[in-house]
């Protein structure tokens, strides 16, 4: 099997759990790759037909500023 010699085999994984880092700018980017991991569509998670990924993503975060309010009305139903 031919090695790719240009793989960056130290790159970031989004799934390898690591804490995030200290860093506020690579922070920012790492939080902001976690919101655009969660509305992109998957086998599982697919887009409705009238919902884009920018959409989604508006609502997820709608979704989760209701979510941490102590006083916050609950999420209207889908």
């Amino acid at each position: 099997m031919p090695v790719d010699p240009h793989i960056d085999y130290l790159a970031h994984d989004p799934e390898d759990g690591e804490e995030l880092s200290s860093d506020p700018r690579i922070r920012e980017a790492q939080e902001l790759e976690a919101r655009m991991r969660r509305a992109l569509a998957t086998k599982e998670n697919p887009l409705s037909d009238s919902e884009s990924t920018s959409e989604r993503l508006r609502r997820l975060e709608r979704e989760a500023a209701e979510g941490t309010g102590d006083d916050a009305p609950g999420a209207p139903g889908d």
